[in-house]
C-alpha cells in the first residue's frame, strides 16, 4: 500500500510523460507538476525508488527522475 502522495506524484509523472529517460524530470518539475509540497515531494520520489518504480539520472549538478513502472 503506497501514500496518497506517492500515488498523487506517481500519476503526474506518468501523465507528465515522464516515463523513459530522456524525458526525466528534475525534482522541481515534479513538485509543480503534482502540486505537493516540496518535502512530500521529495519523500514521495525517494519512497518510489525505493519501490523500484523510478530511476534517478545525474546530469552536470542537477538530478532527474523517470518512471520504470508504468503501475504501482
Amino acid at each position: 500500500m503506497v501514500s496518497p502522495q506517492v500515488e498523487k506524484l506517481f500519476n503526474a509523472m506518468k501523465s507528465g510523460g515522464a516515463v523513459t529517460e530522456d524525458k526525466a524530470v528534475s525534482a522541481e518539475k515534479a513538485t509543480s507538476m503534482s502540486k505537493l509540497p516540496k518535502a512530500q515531494c521529495m519523500n514521495a520520489l525517494a519512497e518510489l525508488e525505493k519501490m523500484g518504480a523510478a530511476k534517478k539520472r545525474k546530469n552536470n549538478n542537477a538530478v532527474a527522475y523517470y518512471l520504470v513502472k508504468t503501475s504501482l
